[in-house]
């Protein structure tokens, strides 16, 4: 595996340097060892103790779903809201999984539909880049399909918690037959990955500064996003394919669905691509609005002269 572009804290590879991470993982080694349908009982203990605090990030998942869901009633916000909360915590509790289990769990546990979509894309030519949404069950997707494709998937590098890094590397880079970037990687890197016949693991919606963000609406929300992806695309010769990933509580299976390829992007006009991908984005999640990391801040990020959407939080 071409390592030459791993984050650099990967390269030193700096463990957890206090208890409660160790305690964490300890945790998540006795619970990844639990039958499924345990794990998930004990998932939504925690789910309805989320739902019924006031914790922070309860908070922002309401706010997120009230901008972007305002035609939803006060019932079906509290809905999604529980339904949210039953992925987010059964997940949570599995990824033990990742570290310590064989791919052979990992491969029973899911279900894939749409490979005949990426099949034809790689018969014609076509090199693939997954459109992958922050979707709380995408750390297993990632695993899953690395076990057998070379997949390339990027790392956002936070440096104020290494233990995270460390973490999400590790998950990312256990079967990992592409390599591990960091965020800060060049495209040119990628471009030779994806040119040379390895997926792209592509994650859009983060939401930071950055010099070439442009704003555009996400479910009707001014939402700062990078426009690279049809750049990218059009360098890599390839098909950008619109990936669900999911967590599906009442069957306890992930589900991998891949979508048509994504048509739209120009390689030229940063605003219409960027416009296009947050579009595209909806599309995935509307298929399981629960899916999605509504605690994130997903409008940090505001236009000049707009205010802190999060500031009473």
């Amino acid at each position: 595996m071409n390592n030459s572009h791993r984050p650099e804290f990967q390269r030193r590879f700096l463990l957890p340097r206090y208890w409660p991470a160790w305690l964490l993982l300890a945790f998540s080694a006795v619970v990844a060892y639990l039958p499924v349908r345990a794990r998930g009982q004990f998932g939504d203990v925690l789910a309805a103790w989320l739902v019924r605090g006031r914790s922070k990030r309860k908070r922002l998942a309401q706010r997120n779903i009230a901008l972007c869901f305002p035609g939803l009633s006060a019932r079906e916000r509290e809905d999604l809201l529980w339904r949210h909360a039953r992925v987010l915590t059964q997940v949570f509790l599995g990824y033990g999984q990742l570290a310590l289990r064989s791919p052979r769990h990992l491969h029973r546990q899911f279900d894939v539909e749409g490979m005949d979509i990426i099949e034809r894309q790689v018969a014609a030519g076509k090199g693939i880049i997954l459109l992958t949404p922050h979707s709380l069950a995408l750390e297993y997707a990632g695993q899953f399909l690395s076990i057998d494709h070379r997949v390339v998937t990027i790392v956002r590098v936070h440096h104020k918690s290494d233990f995270l890094d460390w973490l999400v590397t590790r998950f990312r880079d256990r079967y990992a037959q592409g390599g591990v970037f960091s965020h800060t990687t060049s495209m040119l890197a990628l471009v030779k990955e994806v040119r040379a016949g390895k997926w792209l693991y592509y994650l859009p919606d983060d939401d930071r500064a950055m010099d070439n963000n442009v704003f555009a609406p996400f479910y009707g929300i001014s939402k700062a996003s990078v426009p690279t992806l049809g750049r990218l695309a059009r360098a890599c010769g390839a098909a950008v394919i619109p990936t669900m990933t999911a967590w599906c509580p009442e069957r306890q299976r992930f589900l991998i669905r891949f979508l048509a390829p994504l048509e739209g992007l120009t390689g030229k006009d940063p605003q219409q691509d960027a416009t296009r991908v947050n579009r595209a984005i909806e599309e995935i999640l509307d298929l399981d609005r629960a899916q999605y990391m509504w605690s994130a801040k997903l409008f940090r990020v505001r236009p000049e002269g707009e205010p802190d959407l999060y500031s009473d939080i």
